[in-house]
């Protein structure tokens, strides 16, 4: 199964929080939207013909763009690849951008997927997040989705903030999960270098909330989730039966994409690359045929980390015959040593499959870097 990523760096605004690749200017998208499909057009023969079993629209916020142009992308794609009568495709949407009409032709387009920027169902979270929307628009989106014909929704939800109480945010997630959605994905907020939450963290104007709080949070989380149908596939994401994000979920099994567009990453043959986040040298180079990439080529080492850290951020976890299969019995031998040093209470060996406990994955990031190669 291969997938394609399409990266839509415009913003109407940056939210205090977001450290993805994006620009508040959109005088650029005529010119990168011509670009865009150059570089569709000039990678066609990169995965070998591979059937296309996925497509996703991320951002950035794909839904500033006017229907005729996603269609005109997706066109561009159906040329240029081969695509399963089956693909899902995702798109990326703020809640403003959502009337009726517009998801009308949304769906006409082909998108069978919404993933849509919540963030909060508290009008003063989604002031302190920058946020165009309110809660009300936040509402309407998902119910304007739903009536329009909309079945596969997600919704992003981000908890672990502090100055927001338990019951506040237990109130706030009770209602997503009572919305007409089949996944969410709810992310703890991280104070990433670059962002306007980064200098207000420096100033004193912000604080990080204590890993106790969080944690608490956090098996809220999992439990009112786990009431309403939803189960839990992934660190962070949620899903009711039959709806994990498929594109999401190749990245986590290591199946191969490409990413289109400024700061795009695709991974293709054991190589990744990553195109130059840089809107104004994109539609430069691409003007004269040409993409600038970082690449990096994986060395088995490499790859070994890879499959670990992966394999732990899903509730499957690593198959360790597969990865003794793979990576020979030295190897396997090496990860089950490097668990003796992990509390045993972080994790679980079962039917052959290694993977954290609740608490594992609420610390996963420090686990996975002591399994490291």
């Amino acid at each position: 199964m291969s997938g394609l990523y399409i990266h839509i760096p415009f913003c109407k605004s940056k939210c205090s929080y977001c450290d993805f690749y994006s620009i508040a200017n959109n005088s650029f998208i005529p010119n990168y939207l011509k670009m865009l499909l150059r570089e569709i057009e000039l990678r066609k023969n990169e995965i070998d013909n591979k059937t296309i079993e996925t497509i996703y629209f991320g951002g950035g916020t794909p839904s500033i763009l006017r229907v005729a142009v996603v269609n005109a992308i997706i066109e561009q794609i159906i040329k240029y690849y081969k695509i399963s009568g089956s693909a899902e495709i995702s798109f990326e949407a703020n809640p403003e951008d959502l009337n009726k009409l517009y998801l009308t032709e949304l769906k006409k387009s082909g998108i069978n997927r919404l993933s849509i920027g919540l963030q909060s169902t508290d009008d003063e979270t989604l002031k302190m997040m920058r946020r165009r929307h309110n809660v009300v628009e936040a509402i309407n989106s998902v119910y304007n989705a739903f009536e329009t014909g909309f079945e596969n929704i997600s919704v992003d939800f981000i908890y672990g903030i502090e100055g927001i109480s338990y019951e506040s945010f237990v109130n706030q997630l009770r209602k997503i999960v009572n919305l007409p959605v089949k996944h969410i994905s709810a992310y703890h907020l991280s104070v990433e270098k670059g962002t306007l939450l980064y200098r207000r963290l420096n100033e004193g104007r912000f604080a990080i909330m204590n890993e106790t709080s969080s944690y608490d949070q956090y098996c809220k989380l999992l439990d009112i989730t786990s009431e309403k149908g939803f189960f839990q596939y992934e660190i962070s994401n949620f899903a009711k039966n039959g709806f994990i994000s498929r594109h999401n979920s190749s990245y986590w099994t290591r199946k191969e994409y490409l990413g289109f567009g400024p700061s795009a990453h695709s991974f293709v043959k054991n190589v990744r690359t990553s195109n130059y986040a840089d809107v104004t040298d994109y539609i430069k180079s691409m003007n004269k045929g040409e993409y600038s990439q970082n690449t990096d080529l994986l060395t088995r080492d490499d790859i070994i980390n890879e499959s670990i850290m992966l394999g732990l951020r899903t509730v499957k976890g690593i198959d360790l015959i597969q990865f003794q299969n793979l990576f020979g019995l030295q190897e396997y031998n090496s990860l089950l040593e490097k668990l003796k040093i992990i509390n045993k209470k972080s994790y679980v060996i079962s039917n052959g499959f290694l993977k954290l406990s609740r608490n594992g994955m609420f610390v996963s990031d420090n686990i996975i870097s002591k399994l490291f190669k």
